[in-house]
């Protein structure tokens, strides 16, 4: 078991490394690429820094690896619980962006991201640093049952927590579809006359009412959409083309 979960966590650190030596690479080499993604040189290498210290530690099975795990536990859940407000710009600003597109298959399928951030960040990694830290908490259950319980009571109910939360957004997806056809139908002109502004109308699509509020932080620009049962979802990207840059989009 701790084998396979070691070979698991260097291979995500080395897709992620990948995804960053892409970003690195196109920095140096592609002009234009780091003003219209905002990349830092700085975050872009502690980026690898870090991933190759945690294939390196996972590889060779380093007495780091539980701190890594929890490490790792703590980043996912700060990632989940600002999702809703930063998930969008993160997954377009951060050197693993590239992670993130894989799964980004489309409109109609998003199921891959969701999986992807909710069942792999946050389930994956929750239940990773459970098995890695029972050192720690193993003799806690003995010694205060109580406590020791509550950890790991706690731990699975944040993995439930992320299963039910990935069922829940596969039912918003027709409210996402709306969000991003928003998006996309946005022009440079729309987008320069409301710079710095949001704006909130109601829209009619079919028989729904969706109300509707853009954020115009250009060159970042996010819609949310929320339906008449309460269904919310969002749509976020770089319009860099509008403001002196090139384009990218990532859904929320």
């Amino acid at each position: 078991m701790r084998p396979a979960l070691r070979a698991v966590n260097v291979a995500c650190a080395l897709v992620a490394l990948a995804s960053a030596l892409a970003v690195l690479g196109s920095m140096l080499l592609e002009p234009g690429y780091r003003g219209a993604h905002g990349d830092s040189l700085v975050a872009v290498l502690a980026y690898v820094a870090w991933q190759g210290v945690v294939a390196w530690a996972f590889a060779r099975d380093l007495p780091l690896v539980p701190w890594l795990a929890l490490a790792k536990m703590l980043a996912a859940w700060v990632f989940l619980a600002t999702f809703a407000v930063a998930g969008p710009y993160w997954m377009a600003w951060t050197p693993g962006r590239y992670v993130y597109q894989l799964f980004d298959w489309g409109v109609g399928a998003e199921v891959g991201l969701f999986a992807m951030v909710w069942i792999g960040r946050g389930a994956g990694n929750t239940l990773n640093a459970l098995y890695f830290t029972a050192p720690w908490w193993q003799p806690l259950r003995r010694r205060h049952p109580l406590t020791g319980r509550l950890v790991t009571a706690t731990a699975i109910a944040a993995v439930v927590f992320c299963l039910w939360t990935f069922r829940e957004l596969l039912r918003v997806g027709h409210v996402r579809d709306v969000a991003r056809t928003i998006f996309d139908q946005l022009d440079c002109a729309t987008i320069r006359a409301h710079a710095g502004q949001t704006t909130t109308d109601v829209r009619q699509g079919g028989a729904r009412r969706y109300t509707v509020r853009i954020v115009y932080d250009c060159p970042r620009v996010r819609v949310i959409v929320g339906d008449e049962d309460g269904r919310v979802a969002a749509w976020a990207g770089v319009r860099g083309e509008c403001c002196g840059g090139s384009a990218a989009q990532d859904p929320s």
